[in-house]
């Protein structure tokens, strides 16, 4: 079976990874010449025999002869995806077995990536078969590797982690029953445009399906009557071994959510209270003798669940990427809580003159460090005695890295 793949983002990629694994035969392409196959040759793949690759431009006439093709969610409202749609060879009209498997789309800012994973935990622990994947992975590659895997296992529930710039792809791709809403927040407002366009967005997701909303989220509240039948959350109330307010708030959806979906509240409780942190998300550990909190929060709402919940005179803060001005507003509430100290490590790009240059402007005048590398930073933190810190800001990887390697020294302690 011959595949093409248009689009080599990082979703783009991840399918053309998918397929190859998955056996079938791949063409992939994008016009954009100076793209980054970064995921390609880390699974040495570029020069896989199965693999034809064209960059800086499309063959059409390729793409159209294909079995089946994969769109990334970037370019699904182009042209090209209509023509590919037209032709009745879009991946998921050709693969279509996962449409017949009852799938639950979790979205919204913040929090999806942790209801995700709780909803699966739930299902999982009831002796259901559940696939997790998306965009926060879970085991699949994405949105095509879940696609693949659901189309050659048997599964009886699929849970996706879908983000919030890919609701119409991921509204054509999978048939979806129940749709999952944490919250909406200032985020990839470069997409969005505004809060308001957000919510529309949110609510055409929504539209005449069930679904499980934030009853705390004003914006959410304007669309339930989008909903075939609106059903709300607030803050979980029973045992709960994760960190924050905004967590329970998760826990909550989930519940609501497997009750939805027949599972009963004993068993349901009993699941969540022995459910983990994803690596990556919010966590809470000491270290020497210091607390540490660490957690990616990318974004201005994700920022301020966190320091809400207490006072942190350390923030260990990752930068975002040099064109993500919106990102920026994080400072802004910063300025405003004051730690004692702000360290500033490069996230997603070594942006962080231009995080200083910002805070000079906002006249921020406590301490302001610049720590370009993970040792510099382990050293500062083994500096400090009896305090709270917290990390985070952008860079998932690079905070997975800082928290591991001070977990690493409590076990070797």
């Amino acid at each position: 079976m011959n595949i093409s793949v248009v689009g080599l983002g990082v979703e783009g990629q991840k399918a053309t990874i998918s397929l190859l694994k998955h056996g079938y035969n791949v063409y992939s392409s994008d016009i954009n010449r100076e793209i980054n196959l970064s995921l390609l040759e880390e699974e040495d793949l570029i020069d896989s025999d199965n693999l034809e690759l064209e960059i800086g431009s499309h063959n059409l006439d390729k793409i159209l002869k294909s079995d089946a093709v994969s769109v990334s969610p970037s370019l699904f409202k182009k042209k090209i995806t209509g023509d590919i749609i037209e032709k009745g060879i879009f991946l998921s009209d050709v693969l279509n077995k996962h449409k017949n498997i009852t799938t639950i789309a979790v979205t919204g800012t913040n929090g999806k990536t942790t209801t995700s994973h709780m909803i699966y935990h739930v299902l999982k622990n009831e002796g259901y078969r559940v696939a997790l994947g998306g965009n926060g992975g879970g085991g699949f590659l994405g949105y095509t590797d879940l696609v693949l895997e659901a189309n050659s296992g048997d599964y009886d529930y699929l849970v996706i982690e879908v983000c919030d710039m890919t609701l119409a792809y991921c509204s054509y791709v999978f048939n979806i029953d129940v749709v999952v809403t944490t919250n909406i927040g200032y985020d990839h407002m470069d997409v969005h445009g505004s809060i308001d366009d957000y919510t529309h967005e949110i609510a055409m997701f929504v539209r005449n399906k069930p679904a499980i909303l934030n009853s705390r989220d004003d914006n959410l509240m304007k669309i339930t009557a989008s909903s075939s039948d609106a059903l709300l959350f607030d803050v979980y109330k029973y045992p709960l071994n994760l960190f924050g307010r905004f967590n329970r708030q998760n826990a909550s959806a989930a519940q609501v959510c497997c009750e939805y979906l027949g599972v009963d509240r004993e068993s349901i409780k009993k699941s969540l209270e022995s459910f983990k942190a994803v690596e990556g998300r919010t966590i809470q550990f000491n270290y020497n003798t210091n607390k540490i909190v660490s957690g990616k929060t990318d974004n201005i709402n994700a920022l301020k669940a966190v320091l809400s919940e207490e006072k942190f005179p350390i923030l260990i803060i990752g930068t975002p990427r040099e064109n993500e001005i919106y990102r920026y507003q994080i400072l802004d509430y910063i300025n405003d809580y004051e730690a004692d100290t702000l360290i500033i490590f490069p996230g997603l790009e070594d942006t962080t003159y231009n995080y200083a240059q910002y805070l000079n402007e906002l006249g921020y005048t406590n301490d302001v460090l610049i720590l370009k590398h993970l040792d510099d930073i382990i050293r500062y933190i083994n500096s400090q005695r009896n305090t709270s810190i917290f990390i985070g800001g952008n860079g998932q990887e690079r905070i997975t890295e800082i928290t591991n390697t001070l977990k690493k020294g409590i076990i070797n302690n």
